[in-house]
């Protein structure tokens, strides 16, 4: 959607609390450890960017959680947040209940594309 819309839309990935850290019911097989600093979230987010070669320009929530609460977004949600910053879109909980084809139709009528 990135590659295709972004030119009307601006796209941004925010990295949040770590899903699946060591010492949790399921860990990653990357060894990852909650990080208790914004630096080393920062650090793992960018690590984590550069593994998924991902090129949509990142955003890291600060270690309080401030956007992840805000947007009950754990472990991942996908929004729209319409022209007039108000949430136009909200995704089912992830990665299960993603449904990029509807997030793709509700943007397009965002964006006036029929």
């Amino acid at each position: 959607m990135y590659e295709t819309y972004g030119k009307e839309a601006d796209f941004y990935w925010v990295y949040i609390r770590e899903a699946h850290p060591l010492g949790s019911s399921r860990p990653s097989p990357l060894k990852i450890e909650q990080p208790k600093t914004f630096s080393e979230r920062e650090e793992i987010a960018q690590s984590c960017q550069a593994g998924l070669n991902l090129s949509v320009p990142l955003l890291v929530d600060d270690i309080k959680d401030t956007v992840s609460r805000a947007f009950d977004a754990m472990p991942d949600r996908m929004y729209i947040i319409g022209k007039d910053g108000r949430i136009a879109y909200k995704g089912g909980i992830g990665p299960r209940e993603f449904d990029v084809s509807e997030m793709q139709e509700e943007l397009k009528k965002l964006i006036g594309e029929k």
